[in-house]
């Protein structure tokens, strides 16, 4: 944990620097689609459930801005076992899903107020889990959407993504009555989603 503090506070401050237009927060909340992945020895599913963030939005030219985002989603994690691997039983943890990406977003348009966009960004993909050991990936996340400017300081935004952890492995769960450690070593990628909305606030000139 102590990790992950580091490297948001080495990732954020320099960024505030370069803003020479200002900054917009955008606080948001939206559904996940948590995925799944297929082990040999199983298959392992993430819920789907609320998820909710931040996103830092810095401009760098007219229709070009720095995203810094943070995501996270809390679930739960279920792991059914496939017939023919004795030793493996079904199991159900709590968990949480967390991003935290930096990358771009660009408008389509040059259009203040309506403003049509995709987004592409790469960072890493912590996996907390309530009764295993956590995992963190490097992941990419694409996006697309649109932002609508009620004011010069207001408005929302609205945005679908795909995210993509790029492995998902070494998982260790419980089986059997006598409590026996087991590992899934094998690895796999695993796909999520989500549609999200926001509140756009411009801070700044």
């Amino acid at each position: 944990m102590k990790k992950i503090k580091l490297f948001l506070i080495t990732l954020f401050i320099p960024f505030f620097s370069i803003a020479q237009g200002g900054i917009e927060l955008v606080p948001f909340a939206g559904y996940m689609f948590g995925g799944h992945v297929n082990f040999y020895e199983g298959k392992y599913k993430v819920t789907d459930g609320v998820d909710y963030g931040l996103s830092i939005l810095v401009p760098l030219q007219s229709v070009v801005e720095l995203e810094i985002n943070y995501t996270r989603m809390q679930s739960e994690g279920r792991f059914t076992a496939y017939s023919g691997y004795p030793g493996y039983t079904d199991k159900q943890t709590d968990m949480s899903t967390n991003y935290f990406q930096i990358g771009t977003l660009k408008s389509f348009t040059n259009n203040s107020h309506i403003a049509p966009f995709g987004s592409v960004s790469v960072g890493a993909t912590w996996f907390n889990f309530a009764d295993y050991d956590d995992r963190v990936l490097f992941s990419a996340v694409l996006g697309l959407g649109v932002k609508f400017m009620f004011t010069d300081r207001v408005g929302i935004m609205l945005r679908g993504r795909l995210m993509m952890p790029m492995f998902f492995g070494s998982v260790g769960f419980y089986a059997g009555t006598g409590g026996g450690g087991l590992t899934l070593n094998s690895y796999a990628a695993i796909v999520q989603g989500d549609f999200n909305g926001g509140l756009v606030i411009k801070l700044g000139n």
